[in-house]
């Protein structure tokens, strides 16, 4: 697969021009916080199967002189290359901007160039690299063969380092909910989509109906739910009753249904995780 992407990368190489300065702003906007930034750290998620997706941050200091801010995208099916180069006195002195993708036009090959850039700081990262974080914006040019440019492009990215951070912080547990988001892994309110084992009853369904039977009401013969099942093989939400009927009887059966059932928890890489699943009852 490596030898793939680098085949499908288009290289920009871009040298910049003219030296911008680098912005130190300490009220620099939070970072762990949903906006239209695309968004790099160094956590390492493991929860994951999908090896190829990523989001990633890299400091490079090959001297006191010069520091890179390296952010890869992957999707998996294409992604961006973002390297930014500072000097010592935070002039940026060099940006490249490499976009590849597995659908790429052979006969007019793309290449990327970087016309502008704005990049904040939270401090000067040849002072420390601990708790840095920043903010850019790049103005990309996309050229064809003929040198023409056919398109220009924002590209606004966020990035943070989490290596001091507590581990049980939360910070670091928004920047890693954040990533099994974009891994599809989990929904935004931190369900898991496709565990490897699912939710599975463990308490008896003959006794549920029973219970459910003795609320003495009109009980229709089938009953949808969907419900959150949590890493302790507990239901803790009923997020929807699909079947018509009365409110009052909805709720006898939600707190039935919650009594009544015990669950062995779904797990991804054998470690129990919430999920939601749809339960379906029928009365007989």
């Amino acid at each position: 697969m490596k030898i793939q992407i680098i085949i499908l990368i288009l290289i920009s190489n871009f040298s910049f021009g003219q030296k911008s300065e680098v912005v130190i702003d300490t009220k620099i906007v939070e970072y762990e916080k949903l906006d239209d930034y695309q968004r790099f750290d160094d956590i390492e998620t493991y929860l994951t199967t999908d090896y190829l997706r990523k989001k990633e941050l890299k400091i490079i200091s090959e001297s006191d002189s010069e520091i890179e801010l390296y952010n890869i995208y992957n999707s998996g099916y294409g992604g961006e290359e973002i390297s930014i180069k500072l000097n010592s006195r935070l002039e940026i002195i060099g940006v490249d901007f490499n976009e590849w993708s597995d659908v790429i036009d052979v006969s007019n090959p793309i290449k990327e160039k970087v016309s502008k850039i704005e990049l904040k700081l939270n401090q000067n990262p040849f002072l420390t690299i601990k708790n840095l974080r920043g903010e850019y914006l790049l103005e990309v040019q996309h050229i064809d063969k003929e040198g023409e440019i056919i398109r220009t492009e924002y590209y606004k990215g966020k990035f943070k380092t989490y290596k001091h951070i507590p581990k049980d912080s939360a910070e670091r547990k928004w920047a890693v909910e954040q990533s099994l988001i974009f891994k599809g892994i989990t929904d935004r309110n931190g369900y898991f989509l496709n565990p490897d084992k699912k939710a599975a009853l463990k308490s008896s369904e003959k006794e549920l109906v029973n219970e459910i039977k003795k609320l003495n009401e009109k009980i229709p013969y089938k009953i949808k739910t969907l419900v959150v099942v949590n890493e302790f093989g507990k239901i803790e939400k009923v997020l929807e009753v699909n079947t018509p009927m009365d409110f009052d009887l909805k709720m006898k059966i939600v707190n039935t249904i919650r009594a009544m059932t015990e669950w062995y928890p779904a797990c991804l890489n054998d470690i129990p995780v919430k999920t939601k699943i749809p339960l379906v009852i029928g009365i007989e």
